[in-house]
């Protein structure tokens, strides 16, 4: 496994544990994240939040939806702005939400959008197009990248927030 390993091949750019701990509370919450997305889109330290999703696809080679870390904005406005591709049907209560991760392969073309709907139903979504979806996102982060420019230049010292400080901010 450690020959396929990403992160490995990658001079151990890994995410930290805590890196992973705060991805991981966006999950458990993306409900609120994704209902209370216009509250807080605007506020950069925000918006510019880390999330590290891993969604790569190793053999000897790589193949990446988005790169890490993806920006929870970025993320959200881009499932948002594409429901065709991001919106699943709750097979429970047939309520629509959003995926809070992401994963598949180029090589199918498949992609499994992982999601809880606030009805409590957990689960994944298989769905052709991994290109499609790959394209969105990283478009996404393209177009986000201007605004994160000047978001640092004009905030030099200014730490980014955590999953944890926009629930706070939130509640």
């Amino acid at each position: 496994m450690e020959k396929y390993n990403y992160f490995k091949q990658q001079n151990g750019l890994c995410p930290s544990e805590e890196q992973r701990m705060l991805t991981k509370l966006f999950y458990r919450n993306a409900n609120e994240v994704y209902a209370r997305f216009d509250d807080w889109k605007d506020n950069d330290r925000f918006y510019f939040i880390p999330l590290y999703l891993e969604m790569t696809y190793s053999m000897d080679w790589v193949a990446e939806i988005a790169p890490d870390p993806v920006w929870l904005g970025s993320f959200i406005q881009c499932n948002l702005n594409h429901p065709e591709l991001f919106a699943v049907e709750c097979k429970q209560c047939k309520r629509t939400v959003y995926p809070f991760r992401y994963v598949g392969s180029p090589l199918s073309g498949r992609v499994d959008l992982e999601y809880e709907c606030p009805c409590g139903k957990k689960g994944y979504e298989m769905v052709s197009g991994w290109r499609l979806r790959a394209n969105a996102l990283r478009d996404q982060l393209e177009a986000d990248k201007g605004r994160h420019t000047k978001y640092k230049l004009l905030h030099p010292f200014v730490v980014v927030a955590t999953v944890e400080e926009l629930l706070e901010c939130l509640r």
